[in-house]
């Protein structure tokens, strides 16, 4: 990959491209509590289905991880960035009409599931690819524009939701959505430098050395040869040699072929472990890193897309006010995108450390939201709390596993990742709505969803991913240092 077309040129359009596709996307996900708080009402779902819908998804969107790194290797990341825009916007236009629990399964659950987790890795992969150095503005700039969505959206939706119910509000997002095919046209596949191989080359000088060879040895027999008798016998000689090569020949062979027959099953567990990078598993700080991110980002998303059901149980608040209470933190989300990458970068913190951070701060908000929400001024201050560490996790979040792995291991680390995202999700997500149903208040689920969150915490803690002066980051620093010598070979 050629260093002189990284982080300049057509890198901001791709981050332009990038944030596009997630301004037409993302309402969906970010307002799904606004939009389906109705519908789920007249239709009797309860905390644990909702929550089961909301984590479906999220499954079914991570489950495509193990495929991401293979589907990356095959295609470029414009071409699948393509399908999945399309495969959300038709699952949305099919959730504008979903009326029971199995449709809208089968809409926002598999449909809209299986498009995020097509899109995701192309955009992640489409900006670690032109970003180098300056990565880290790259993704703040995007998840900063990406911030201005939930700003607006929530007042948006609740004015649709008034003129046209749901049915209407969900194709206008539809719609909207289709924008995103402007974005992926704008995530041109990375122009690789041709290197030049000299292999050819120096077969055909071993070829040549091995024909002077034999012209050397049939002159000195001719020189010696004084008999017609001698070129005869050696004929013969020669005749025997090769039979005797050819049998010897047919013996390897067979052997060959008894050898792949005995090895062609573990030959194939073999290329399965290669293409998705199972090694990986091998480094017990990525583990780590991956076991934290999964559980605190099923409690996050969960709550983040709760929030309108909190507010009207908790805060007895109508839909125009949840929705301002949603802009707010929005509002105080972008700030924190805006505001927090610009004092890690002159503080010199590290991804992880801010995240845990971020984690913190959510535990906070929610703690004083589930004991002291009668107050509105309350609520709004919780909300600019928790909109700061959204914000801020939402930036670095992103950059924790491409800082850890190289470039060419990064697809099959965050497929990885989004895997064990599915299984934490679908495992432990819905017992969040269940705590709701069987206390009959969100008190305790916010209190089990903050002890899901401490749990990253406190396994960083002890692996010491997040101590201060000890983030080297070995894999990635083991890779950037053979990349160096490869340069220096050259």
């Amino acid at each position: 990959m050629t260093r002189d077309k990284t982080d300049r040129g057509w890198a901001w359009a791709i981050v332009v491209g990038v944030t596009v596709i997630n301004l037409a996307v993302l309402p969906m996900l970010q307002c799904f509590g606004l939009i389906f708080a109705e519908r789920f009402m007249s239709l009797g779902i309860a905390a644990t289905q909702t929550s089961l819908i909301l984590h479906l998804n999220g499954t079914i969107t991570c489950s495509l991880g193990l495929i991401s790194g293979p589907m990356m290797k095959r295609f470029a990341f414009r071409q699948v960035a393509y399908f999945g825009c399309l495969t959300i916007v038709l699952g949305i236009c099919a959730a504008a009409f979903a009326v029971s629990l199995p449709t809208l399964i089968i809409t926002y659950c598999v449909i809209i599931g299986i498009g995020q987790g097509i899109i995701y890795p192309a955009t992640t992969l489409a900006l670690n690819t032109y970003f180098r150095k300056k990565r880290n503005i790259a993704m703040g700039f995007s998840v900063t524009m990406t911030g201005l969505g939930p700003i607006l959206m929530p007042l948006l939706i609740d004015v649709l939701l008034e003129n046209y119910a749901t049915t209407g509000t969900l194709l206008i997002l539809a719609g909207i959505a289709t924008h995103s095919f402007i974005g992926a046209s704008l995530l041109r596949p990375f122009e690789k430098q041709k290197e030049q191989i000299i292999l050819v080359d120096k077969t055909t000088d071993i070829l040549k050395e091995e024909k002077s060879s034999r012209k050397a040895e049939a002159s000195c027999a001719k020189n010696e040869a004084n008999l017609q008798d001698d070129v005869v016998q050696c004929r013969l000689l020669d005749e025997e040699d090769a039979e005797k090569e050819r049998q010897s020949n047919h013996r390897h062979l067979e052997n060959s072929e008894m050898r792949e027959n005995k090895n062609r099953g573990t030959s194939f567990l073999k290329k399965i472990a290669t293409n998705l990078d199972l090694d990986l598993l091998h480094d017990n700080c990525y583990i780590a890193i991956v076991l934290g991110m999964s559980v605190s980002l099923v409690a996050e998303t969960n709550f983040n897309a709760m929030i309108p059901f909190v507010l009207a149980e908790l805060a007895s608040l109508d839909r125009t006010s949840i929705a301002t209470v949603m802009s707010i933190q929005a509002a105080a989300d972008i700030t924190g995108r805006l505001c927090v990458p610009l004092l890690a970068q002159k503080a010199g913190w590290t991804c992880r450390n801010l995240y845990v951070i971020s984690l913190l701060g959510s535990i906070l908000g929610r703690t004083i939201l589930s004991t002291w929400s009668n107050s509105y001024v309350i609520v709004i201050g919780v909300s600019l709390i928790v909109g700061l560490a959204k914000g801020t996790k939402a930036v670095f979040q992103a950059l924790i596993i491409p800082d850890y792995v190289p470039l060419e291991r990064l697809p099959s680390a965050s497929g990885i990742q989004m895997v064990c995202n599915g299984i934490l999700s679908i495992s432990v997500g819905p017992i969040i709505g269940l705590v709701h149903d069987l206390t009959e208040s969100y008190v305790g689920a916010l209190y089990f969803t903050s002890l899901l969150s401490l749990s990253c915490v406190f396994l960083w803690s002890i692996s010491g991913l997040w101590t201060p002066g000890k983030n080297i980051l070995r894999l990635n620093q083991r890779s950037l240092e053979e990349q160096e010598n490869s340069h220096q070979n050259v």
